[in-house]
């Protein structure tokens, strides 16, 4: 192992801290022997090393560390819970919600920016409010793509839990949508190509977000070019039959046979579903599903009613958004089907569209079992399974009316 320069803090009191070289072959008796005379401790205290995470430092672990992750020596007591959130300093609030609120913060070390959302125990009521926050933390650690937010660290303070995360500077999609009217096609071919592999990736990890909307898609930094998926609260593992089940999420984004309680298990149809909407709202400023009511947008979405899109959407478009908001979830595109078509319209505008099916021409999908539609009419299916058991659901009933960016575009 090569020389590294520590620092190291005085446990919970960060006026206290040295810097210390640790090399090959140190011990740890005799890193904490430095840390003891740099920081003015008696030489015969018993002393213990921790890591920012609060994890005790043993011989095997000085191979590992890094130089920008401080340490903290304690003098026999516990880890100070607050000594890992004093290394980051406050810069300004990002946003506040039901789950809590998120600021931005400098490490005091590297003075790299960072995103940390704390969660309120007391905010946690039920078991599966806490199984939600430790499953994002689980699933977080081990995603790595670079349109996914990247979490660095995870830890208990002493009335709530804080998330440390990659901070993404251009806000939210939906906001910005709202402030400066629809993106170009051109700008959607090169984010819905990132959206798509981030979610394939996902998949490919058998993970199911289960939560995609454009709330949940933010912009890296201020040019807008790259975006970060966030809030993995909900997600499933996908693991076939035994795939876990759930009917939470956002209503005006849930595939209908969730609402229909065909089938709620963790499945990548979901998530084709979401961006599915997210395309359609991204290319007409409204969403495919949205109603005055919740009843009426659930007989929608379970119908699959929606207006084709505008004339003026190029028609690469209107086939994609035919082959991902379809009923029956077999018949959906898969990510990879996406993918193709996204990086072929991209790259030549001008490639002719393959012949499409009748099936493709109709919102709906015939199933076995039900009377075909005649061309361009619409399979009708009850809305009554969802509306009979709405109560006892987790669900996003309805986000703010959001204003048509079709009326705020600039010139």
């Amino acid at each position: 192992m090569e020389s590294n320069r520590v620092n190291v803090f005085l446990n919970g009191d960060l006026n206290k801290k040295c810097e210390v070289t640790v090399h090959g072959h140190m011990t740890l008796s005799e890193l904490v022997s430095d840390c003891k005379e740099k920081l003015d401790v008696d030489s015969h205290t018993k002393c213990k090393l921790f890591d920012s995470g609060g994890g005790e430092l043993s011989d095997d672990d000085l191979d590992y560390l890094n130089p920008d992750e401080p340490l903290f020596l304690s003098r026999g007591e516990e880890f100070s819970k607050d000594s890992s959130i004093l290394v980051y300093e406050p810069i300004k609030q990002l946003g506040e919600g039901g789950f809590g609120s998120v600021w931005l913060y400098e490490h005091k070390i590297n003075k790299n920016l960072a995103a940390l959302k704390f969660v309120p125990l007391d905010s946690l009521i039920s078991a599966d409010d806490v199984n939600r926050v430790y499953a994002e933390i689980g699933v977080l650690r081990g995603l790595r793509h670079p349109n996914i937010v990247q979490l660095y660290d995870a830890f208990p303070l002493r009335d709530k839990i804080c998330f440390v995360m990659e901070y993404c500077g251009g806000g939210e999609m939906q906001q910005y949508l709202e402030e400066h009217g629809p993106i170009s096609e051109d700008e959607l071919y090169h984010i819905g190509c990132q959206m798509v592999e981030a979610i394939k990736y996902c998949h490919d990890m058998k993970i199911i977000h289960r939560d995609l909307k454009l709330e949940n898609i933010l912009f890296s930094n201020d040019s807008k070019t790259q975006i970060k998926i966030v809030d993995f609260g909900i997600a499933g593992m996908f693991a076939g039959a035994h795939s876990e089940r759930s009917d939470a999420g956002s209503l005006l984004y849930i595939a209908p046979e969730v609402l229909t309680k065909e089938d709620n298990r963790a499945n990548p149809v979901l998530d084709i579903w979401s961006i599915g909407c997210m395309f359609y709202y991204l290319l007409s400023g409204v969403h495919p599903f949205e109603y005055e009511t919740q009843e009426e947008i659930i007989r929608k979405i379970v119908n699959c009613e929606y207006q084709p899109l505008p004339n003026t959407v190029s028609r690469p478009w209107h086939k994609l958004i035919r082959g991902i908001l379809r009923r029956n979830p077999r018949r959906r595109w898969g990510s990879l089907r996406i993918i193709e078509h996204l990086y072929k319209y991209r790259f030549e505008r001008d490639a002719s569209l393959s012949p499409e099916s009748e099936e493709e021409r109709s919102p709906a999908i015939n199933e076995p079992g039900k009377k075909s539609a005649r061309p361009g009419k619409v399979l009708k299916v009850t809305a009554k399974p969802m509306e009979q058991g709405l109560h006892n659901k987790k669900i996003e009933t309805h986000s703010p009316r959001k204003k048509d960016v079709r009326k705020n575009s600039k010139k």
